[in-house]
């Protein structure tokens, strides 16, 4: 009978990923959405006068659209005069030269950006910790043992250790079996990583994780505590410990924010 109800959770597991995946793709930014997180990164300075951007496929990755969304984002920014492209071996997109007086507005940019990530994070502590919850008090034991199994997750790089974030949120969310609850997981996750992804793309992370930090111990290290919690069906735990980590997770934010502020003011 137990190994039935387990079967089960882990079919509403599965159906609730596909939606899950669903909204993500529906909720996918496009390239206005691509165009303005860029635009707030030139204005901080974050690429200055001359700095070549991404190319198309690292811009891409890094906000998960297609390759098709960057170019249009790209030519919009061209046609504002904020970025330059051209063509041949040593040719590229580069930000154009800042106008005089500068480009203005960015306390007011850094404190939009402040204000957005402070909305979101209190928006995922709001729904994340009860996902958790969920997941430990009803969520089938394969799906429960996925989580444990991440935590040996081979994590080289920040790029690799924010997709292997994403798939832990995303699965601890969809292992509750509340389809309209890992949508919004998956909505707020995606959302605020656009903006976010070019804000801290090429930045310096020393301040969170020392240059010789690794990040799959840092991935075991901050999401282990969540993961056993949920494996042994200990609501309260997981749900406690969710939290704890999305308030560490928008501690980390904001002395990155504050870094890249003063560094490029």
């Amino acid at each position: 009978m137990g190994g039935t109800s387990a079967n089960r959770n882990d079919d509403a597991g599965k159906r609730s990923a596909e939606t899950a995946n669903g909204a993500a793709a529906r909720q996918a930014p496009s390239h206005a959405v691509v165009a303005e997180a860029l635009r707030q990164r030139i204005a901080l300075g974050g690429f200055g006068p001359g700095d070549r951007l991404p190319t198309e496929r690292e811009l891409a990755t890094v906000f998960g659209v297609g390759r098709n969304t960057v170019r249009q984002a790209v030519r919009e920014l061209a046609d504002e005069g904020l970025v330059v492209t051209t063509l041949g071996r040593s040719g590229g997109t580069r930000v154009a030269p800042a106008p005089a007086g500068g480009r203005g507005g960015r306390a007011a940019i850094a404190a939009g950006i402040r204000a957005s990530l402070r909305d979101y994070m209190e928006y995922r502590q709001a729904i994340e910790p009860f996902a958790a919850r969920l997941a430990a008090e009803r969520g089938g034991a394969a799906a429960r043992r996925r989580l444990v199994e991440m935590l040996d997750a081979k994590v080289a790089d920040l790029g690799e250790y924010h997709r292997v974030d994403t798939r832990f949120h995303l699965g601890v969310a969809e292992a509750g079996g509340n389809e309209v609850l890992a949508g919004a997981v998956t909505r707020a996750r995606t959302e605020m990583f656009v903006a976010g992804n070019a804000l801290w793309l090429g930045s310096d992370w020393t301040p969170v994780y020392p240059t010789d930090r690794d990040f799959g111990g840092a991935f075991r290290e901050e999401h282990e505590a969540i993961a056993l919690a949920v494996l042994s069906g200990d609501g309260d735990t997981a749900e406690r410990r969710m939290r704890e980590h999305l308030q560490e997770s928008h501690r980390q934010f904001l002395v990155l924010l504050d870094q890249f502020a003063s560094t490029s003011g």
